[in-house]
């Protein structure tokens, strides 16, 4: 047995790193520079130095976990060093590697590209009253920007022109220039050397965002949110409040199901067989925010005379706090409202157990050994309870993992209906605010729980079914 248990979860260690592979990509396949996004657009540039604008994105991306390779490794060409990580912001490394990817000269990019920024100082020095200056900062910055090889051609020339206007009083914008001219004209040579058909692997080892973010999620370091909060400690609450309603939901349905579709196959063809499968199928097919709307209408409305819950809905001072009270004394005070979220939710889980228990019971009771148990005369209630009931639970167990994560994934849908505190409303947050760390820990979460849900299915069989093991004996 126990034998059994460590194998399944050996088995679960390799799905739970495709799935970290998968949302940390995702993650990093959102638009937009995440420094900018976290820090705001000013994070990025602040003045015409390279190495200062570098080193201030550098600090902002060391505290987001950013200023490290991607992943333990890269494969690329021979055109690229080793170190291409390390330039900063992101915006400038996609520019260099695509311009350099087109002429296969890394240095001579690099060195294009301190010519422009060059210029742009001493374009700074010059006074403001030279009408020119605007148009050949705007040309400069243009050129700055400018990913493709064809245009830095006619970037440059542009510039070149308006600087020839006001260089006879400027004899250092004109040499500056004159530099830019000839390092373009370098850069622009689509001479692509072989190195460029060469592959090159850089091995960067554990020092890596990826190896970094996943050791985080398992020690708790989830990151930081827009607010510049730790995510645990945003996640916290929501993730006990909506753990707490599954869990109760989940329970009850267990709890009413089970001796239901016992009943329901002990019954089969009379009148509580055929009206509880009409009322099960009825439940299942029905969404689960129109059953909670209906809900809100039958219990919270005078629509039956006076209501029996007079405000379903919560707000955002009913979330806990975990500073100020603990969950069990939070949760008790609350329960009132958080009733319909479990009544819906246990509605949804309850139709589809119970049919799967009555039609287990039903193939069970059809084996020979149990005829041969009722041929020995064994008690009824024995024959059902005793003999069936162990084998009959196996379609049970095996949709419990859907449940279990259904139910967590339903109850986004009504946390958002209900405006309960959970992680239904946390994931609407952050999608709306664009909070990818946010993001990634809802999806990290909801894929652990669902192993969870898969682990405890199979220890569930197990348990039902001694004979069980991970592999046959030999």
């Amino acid at each position: 047995m126990l034998r059994y248990i460590l194998r399944r979860i050996a088995i679960s260690i390799p799905t739970l790193l495709l799935i970290s592979l998968a949302v940390f990509g995702l993650s990093h396949c959102a638009p937009g520079d995440p420094v900018a996004r976290f820090f705001g657009e000013e994070a990025i540039t602040q003045s015409f130095d390279l190495d200062q604008n570098a080193e201030n994105y550098r600090r902002k991306a060391a505290r987001l976990g950013l200023d490290m390779p991607v992943f333990y490794g890269a494969l690329t060409t021979a055109v690229f060093p080793d170190t291409v990580w390390k330039i900063y912001p992101l915006d400038r490394r996609d520019r260099l590697v695509a311009i350099a990817a087109q002429n296969g000269a890394w240095e001579a990019t690099c060195a294009f590209e301190r010519a422009v920024f060059q210029v742009l100082r001493t374009v700074e020095t010059l006074p403001d009253s030279l009408p020119q200056k605007p148009l050949l900062r705007l040309a400069l910055l243009e050129l700055s920007t400018e990913k493709r090889l064809d245009r830095l051609a006619e970037v440059v020339y542009t510039s070149d022109t308006i600087c020839r206007i006001i260089s006879m009083s400027q004899p250092k914008l004109r040499t500056d220039m004159d530099f830019l001219r000839d390092k373009t004209a370098t850069v622009c040579r689509r001479n692509v050397p072989i190195q460029a058909w060469i592959p090159a692997f850089y091995w960067y080892g554990t020092n890596n965002q990826y190896h970094h973010w996943l050791v985080g999620f398992l020690t708790g370091n989830w990151g930081l949110t827009k607010k510049q909060l730790p995510v645990w400690e945003e996640l916290k609450p929501a993730l006990f409040a909506t753990l707490s309603i599954n869990g109760i939901a989940l329970f009850f349905a267990y709890l009413i199901s089970i001796p239901l579709g016992v009943e329901m196959a002990r019954r089969k063809g009379r009148a509580l067989d055929r009206w509880a499968q009409r009322t099960l199928v009825f439940l299942h097919a029905m969404p689960v925010f129109w059953v909670g709307a209906l809900l809100v209408l039958l219990f919270c409305s005078p629509i039956l005379g006076k209501p029996i819950i007079h405000n379903p809905y919560l707000d955002i001072s009913d979330a806990w706090n975990m500073s100020r009270q603990s969950f069990p004394d939070w949760f008790s005070q609350k329960l009132p409202k958080f009733l319909l979220p479990i009544l819906v939710m246990t509605l949804y889980a309850l139709s589809l157990i119970a049919l799967q228990m009555r039609g287990g019971m039903l193939e069970t009771l059809g084996s020979d050994y149990i005829r041969t148990a009722r041929a020995k005369g064994v008690p009824e209630d024995d024959v059902y309870w005793m003999h069936a009931f162990r084998n009959a639970m196996f379609p049970v167990i095996t949709i419990f993992s859907a449940v279990f994560s259904a139910m967590f994934t339903g109850s986004l849908v009504i946390e958002t209906m209900f405006n309960f505190p959970g992680m239904g409303l946390k994931a609407q947050t952050a999608f709306m605010g664009h909070d990818l760390a946010v993001l990634s820990a809802i999806l990290m979460a909801s894929a652990v729980l669902a192993m969870l849900g898969n682990l405890l299915a199979d220890f569930l069989y197990a348990w039902a079914d001694p004979r069980v093991r991970f592999v046959a004996k030999q």
